[in-house]
């Protein structure tokens, strides 16, 4: 069997793993089988079950113990691995473009400090130009394009790799795979991620607190972004 065809088997095998466990609820420290068991009842050679083993270890799902009394237990998943599965399950979630638009509402006040605060001036300059884009296509079927390439280069400059990681990924959920995240193209909206763009490239703090105040809760009481 070629390294492909192994590594695809060992994929499919720690993906019905997973399910096993997901599907039965198992708790951490339930007893998954021994390695050979294993094997034998995927009828897989044992390198292939030892690849499916590491890509669940790998992801914080199982734990390996070896010596008498060892073998494949589910592990205690940490905050940070049940926040990285919640994101792989977009797609299979039903998940809305209400809820995700919260979710980005909450992070836009740290996003944007972090831009006016470390912005370099290349960033500045594509910053500019983002708005730029944006001012000449509003109110049109660019608008909402335009609008999101703005937030997440904003977003690109926050050394918090977390807030970054989780910001731009929204957006491209958002942008990629749902339909209904548009919201009105008012004057009031255009003005207020401008001045997004604004408060970066001239530093201005007190002026990046004015825009998300209007951006989570404009004067219009049509929705943000």
């Amino acid at each position: 069997m070629s390294q492909i065809a192994t590594a695809a088997v060992a994929v499919q095998v720690a993906r019905a793993l997973e399910e096993e466990i997901t599907s039965n609820g198992f708790k951490p420290g339930h007893f998954i089988g021994r390695r050979q068991e294993l094997a034998a009842r995927f009828s897989v050679a044992p390198a292939t079950l030892g690849e499916a083993i590491q890509l669940l270890r790998s992801r914080g799902i199982v734990d390996a113990k070896p010596g008498p009394g060892g073998g494949i237990f589910v592990s205690e998943r940490s905050p940070f691995a049940q926040l990285s599965d919640h994101l792989l399950a977009l797609r299979e979630e039903q998940t809305t473009a209400e809820q995700c638009l919260r979710v980005l509402d909450a992070l836009d006040g740290a996003v944007l400090r972090d831009a006016v605060d470390f912005a370099t001036e290349d960033d500045i300059t594509d910053i500019a130009r983002c708005a730029d884009e944006l001012q000449a296509a509003w109110g049109t079927s660019e608008s909402a394009a335009t609008m999101w390439r703005l937030h997440e280069r904003i977003a690109q400059t926050t050394p918090n790799e977390l807030l970054r990681g989780l910001y731009t990924n929204l957006v491209k959920y958002i942008t990629e795979e749902l339909d209904d995240a548009v919201a009105p193209h008012t004057e009031e909206r255009l003005h207020t991620h401008l001045d997004f763009a604004k408060a970066v490239v001239q530093r201005d703090h007190e002026l990046a607190a004015s825009a998300i105040a209007r951006h989570t809760h404009p004067a219009s009481g049509a929705g943000a972004h």
